[in-house]
């Protein structure tokens, strides 16, 4: 099954515009040059926030979409544990002044508010992907119950694992 369904892509499309505009921007991308993460996760967040108009014509399967959706849960809770209060010193906030420096500070500032805000955004998506997979699944196990790895995705989410 391809998922095709509009509700998804805009969720989708929300997430992409405010992890480049709010998380992974000019500004704070250094900093996640220290978290590991395999290149695999950094693949699918990719996938997730580079969405193209192939994979809107082709669709997403909930395989594909789950595995996203966790690859990202994977980067929010790696950041939290891994970065959490040292953002500001691991991109060198002490080096730029100027328009710059305000806009980075803004930046950091708002990093953890704006983490929060895409981990709730990535728990609505995976949500809106359940609910299809059920809809979808007519009486058999949907796909989500059989990926023992989505077990935890919440409290990843929240900072609870």
């Amino acid at each position: 099954m391809s998922i095709k369904n509009t509700q998804i892509f805009s969720i989708i499309d929300r997430i992409s515009e405010h992890y480049h505009q709010n998380i992974a921007n000019r500004y704070l991308r250094k900093a996640f040059s220290e978290l590991t993460i395999e290149s695999d996760t950094w693949e699918k967040i990719g996938k997730l926030t580079e969405t193209s108009e192939y994979a809107r014509l082709q669709g997403y399967s909930f395989n594909e979409l789950y595995e996203n959706i966790y690859a990202m849960a994977i980067f929010i809770k790696k950041v939290r544990n891994e970065i959490g209060g040292n953002i500001r010193f691991m991109i060198g906030a002490g080096q730029v002044s100027g328009n710059e420096k305000l806009l980075m500070d803004m930046a950091v500032i708002n990093f953890d508010a704006n983490l929060g805000l895409l981990a709730d955004m990535v728990n609505e998506l995976y949500m809106k992907t359940i609910e299809l997979d059920r809809a979808e699944a007519r009486g058999r196990a949907p796909i989500y119950t059989k990926i023992s790895e989505l077990n935890n995705i919440g409290k990843m989410l929240i900072g609870g694992v």
